[in-house]
Formats: structure tokens, sequence, C-alpha cells
């Protein structure tokens, strides 16, 4: 069973540094160098940039989760989880939270998670995910906090037989961002989908860990990623499928491609597969590039400049990750975030 490591933002001795193999490209313990001050704490509800309609809302303030599956219980099984965080002028300020979001047997939930602030500020949560018995669970979340942040999100989700599962996480990045999701699986004609997509910028750092632990027969996993990094942002990609013995059948796929498109950007990736049983079919890959002269040259040919031609390879790049995104609604507002934050692609 796959679980999260102990992280305080208050106790400087849990932070994890590049010697702890989880976390060897993410050193936080260099990235969040004082400890961030609990006592200053700011009421938030900011203009959103996204606006998703017939969505039940629940606001998480600072780390507060208080009320969540009250919410989930009323949201008719649309539910967006926006939260919001905001720093202050002086020493750093900290939040964090714990929750346990519940999905009962064969019952559905939509969950749109976004994770906006402003200001300085260190932020941890920690959102565990318990899917009942043939249940379905669509969970599209978005960082959108802004470059001066630290922000650790982190999540497990418990599957049961019969579940599925379609996840997607998209970044535009912050001064230090970890995405990290823990699964585990129950096989038995469970099917999980953990996509994701990146668009870094600046100095951002952005970290996308997953890991899956396939414990029982005949469960399908599949994994698409693709970012793009420019000037000098960091993007890391920790990807890693464990098969254990026992479970036959399984399907899982893991892919991650991702463009640099200067020098002085950096991706480190790290898809892995550990496979103890029999009958199963797995692959993974991993392909970082720059950007296709050879399509640059058709779209010029075609009379486009070169920033219109970068403009519209980068976006096509990253589009089938949100294409892929079962509710149409979530879909459009995707695309919409996307095609916002690709505009800066234009030029490198």
């Amino acid at each position: 069973m796959t679980q999260l490591m102990p992280l305080d933002l208050f106790d400087v001795s849990s932070y994890p540094n590049r010697r702890v193999e989880e976390w060897k490209y993410s050193d936080l313990s260099r990235a969040l160098r004082e400890i961030p001050q609990k006592d200053k704490i700011v009421n938030v509800d900011p203009v959103s940039r996204f606006a998703v309609q017939d969505f039940a809302v629940f606001t998480v303030r600072n780390g507060d989760y208080d009320g969540l599956n009250e919410a989930v219980a009323t949201s008719n099984g649309k539910l967006w989880i926006r939260h919001l965080d905001e720093g202050v002028t002086g020493p750093v300020v900290g939040h964090q939270g714990r929750a346990v979001l519940h999905v009962a047997d064969d019952q559905s939930l939509t969950v749109f998670e976004t994770y906006e602030g402003q200001g300085a500020y260190a932020a941890h949560t920690e959102l565990g995910i318990s899917l009942g018995q043939n249940s379905g669970f669509i969970r599209i979340v978005v960082l959108d906090e802004p470059l001066t942040a630290l922000s650790i999100r982190r999540s497990t989700i418990d599957t049961r037989p019969g579940a599925k599962v379609h996840q997607a996480v998209f970044s535009a990045g912050a001064q230090f961002s970890r995405f990290e999701t823990h699964l585990n699986h129950a096989g038995h004609g469970a099917d999980v989908v953990l996509d994701g997509a990146y668009l870094l910028k600046g100095k951002a750092h952005f970290d996308l860990t997953t890991r899956v632990t396939h414990g029982e027969i005949d469960g399908v996993t599949s994994q698409t990623i693709r970012g793009l990094v420019k000037d000098q942002a960091t993007a890391v990609f920790q990807g890693r499928i464990l098969v254990e013995r026992g479970a036959d059948g399984t399907d899982a796929r893991m892919r991650h491609q991702a463009l640099i498109l200067n020098d002085g950007a950096h991706i480190r990736a790290k898809p892995e597969l550990e496979i103890y049983a029999d009958d199963v079919q797995c692959a993974h890959g991993n392909t970082i590039g720059a950007l296709d002269e050879e399509a640059m040259f058709f779209c010029q040919s075609r009379g486009m400049d070169e920033a219109t031609a970068r403009g519209l390879l980068t976006h096509a790049f990253v589009m089938p990750v949100a294409d892929a995104i079962p509710d149409e609604v979530l879909k459009s507002v995707v695309l919409d975030f996307l095609e916002h934050e690709a505009e800066d692609y234009h030029a490198v």
C-alpha cells in the first residue's frame, strides 16, 4: 500500500531534501529556508478567472476543509473545491490542512479542484479520497498559483473493484510547486486515468509525482503527461507503477512527453515500472525534445509569422490532455485556461 511521507510545514525536521530519493529533484529544505508563521491568517475571496455552471462551490481558505463531506453530500454529484491562500507583508505565512473525501458504492462525483492565491505564502494540503465499489470519480485539477507561492498538494486515492477514475492535473507553475498522487488500485475491473499537463515559465518549479500500486487482478491504469518549459523554469515528473505479485491481468501504461523551448529551462523525468506479476501488459515511455522545426517551417510556409506558428504548435502539444476530459463543461474551462497560458509561448 502506498502512503504519504510525513510532512509538517511548521517542523523543519520534517522537510525532505535531495538525499531523500522521492524528493531528489525538489529539495524542500532548500526552497523553504524559514519556518512559516502560522499566526497570521487572512480570509481571502478574490474574483476567480474560472467560471463553471451547475457546480456547487466549496471554498478552502488557508487550508480549512471543515464541512467538505457535507458539501459533497449536497452537491448533486458536481463540486468545485476552490482553494484560496494569501500571503501578507512580512514573514512568510504558512497554511496547511487535511481532509478525507468519500464517494459511496455505485455513486459518482465530478470534482473541479482549483488552487488560487495571491502574495507570498507556503501551503501544504493533504486530501484522502476513498472510493466505493463501482463508483465514478472525475477529478480535474488546475494549479493557478502566483510565482511567489510555495505549494505542496498531496493526495491518496483508495479505489474499490469496479471504480472508474479520471484525474487530470494542469499547472501554470509557482515558485515551488509539487502535486503528488498516491493511488491504491483495487483491480477487478477498476479503471484509472492519471493525466497531466504543465506550461512553465520564468523561474517556476513544478513537480508532478504519481505512485500507483496494483495489488489485485485485472486493473487498468493509463497515464499521459505533456509539458512545456521556457525561460529558467524546471519541470519534474516522477511516475511509478508497482504491480505486485498476484496482480495478473494488469494493463498499465505511462507516457511523458515534453518540450524545452530554450536553453536554461530544465526537465527531470523518471518514469518507472516495477513488476512482480505474470500475464501483464505494461509499458512506459519518456520523450523530451525541442519544437519540431519541420512543423514550424510548414506553418510559416502557409503564411504564419514565427510567433503565431510557435503559439499554434505549443498550444496543440498540450491540448490532447484537455480533450480527454470526460466532462464537457470542465473541458471547455481547461481549454480556455491552456489557451490563455499558451499565449506566453508565442515568442521565446
